[in-house]
């Protein structure tokens, strides 16, 4: 999925979850990313991704659309599950699900959100200077999974891939990701410079339209809360 697929959704889709607003969205998924990180129960965890798996539903996005983006944090997670399924199998599965839970958990906002809602509300309380490196971050990041696609597709037309050769992957997966880090720093600077040829000072304006809570708002934060509440309930038994 590129950029201009995800601004389509997120855009012109017409859902309970578009017609709230991005600040009772941005609530739900601090709650539910929080929760994904604190959680160590694998049956919290799977009632967690479910309630995601029917919110995309209710949102009205397509799972055949986005869920390849799931694909990415679960190759890097699955690595360092390697390492905790050395503890114990279940150390690992953790790992997969929180990265992926919490990856879904995103997508879900960013395709129910047009990004300059989200960053409005995140300029009332965050330095422009942070809000704005999110916003490059969040433009960079769909181009760097597009390089990442490439070069995917470059190892296996190369024979770089093979099931059977657990070394010779591992290897390549390591050039590969030196690779990435290489043209990410290289981005980085190339979009310094576009910026500071367009006038760049510090400072991207961005509107700040929070505008009143509807009913649905307040459904998804009381339902968020409730969530919440029942996995602080259960630390407490």
């Amino acid at each position: 999925m590129h950029l201009a697929d995800i601004d389509n959704l997120s855009n012109n889709e017409d859902s309970p979850f578009h017609s709230m607003r991005a600040v009772s969205k941005l609530i739900f998924t601090a709650i539910i990313i929080t929760l994904f990180i604190v959680s160590n129960n694998i049956l919290e965890l799977i009632l967690l991704t479910t309630v995601i798996l029917i919110s995309f539903r209710i949102g009205k996005v397509p799972y055949g659309q986005v869920f390849h983006l799931i694909l990415y944090p679960l190759f890097f997670s699955s690595l360092f599950a390697l390492f905790r399924f050395q503890q114990s199998f279940t150390a690992g599965i953790l790992v997969i699900i929180k990265a992926c839970g919490t990856a879904m958990t995103m997508i879900l906002l960013i395709t129910t959100t047009p990004y300059v809602d989200i960053f409005s509300i995140l300029s009332l309380f965050l330095p422009k200077l942070l809000v704005d490196v999110f916003l490059f971050t969040y433009r960079a990041l769909f181009i760097l999974i597009g390089q990442v696609e490439s070069l995917i597709k470059s190892i296996k037309l190369r024979a770089g891939y093979s099931p059977l050769k657990i070394v010779k992957n591992l290897k390549n997966i390591a050039n590969a990701l030196g690779i990435v880090i290489v043209k990410s720093i290289e981005m980085n600077d190339r979009m310094y410079q576009i910026y500071a040829l367009r006038g760049y000072n510090g400072s991207i304006p961005i509107s700040k339209d929070v505008g009143p809570l509807k009913a649905n708002d307040f459904l998804l934060i009381g339902f968020s809360c409730v969530i919440l509440i029942g996995k602080v309930i259960s630390w407490r038994l």
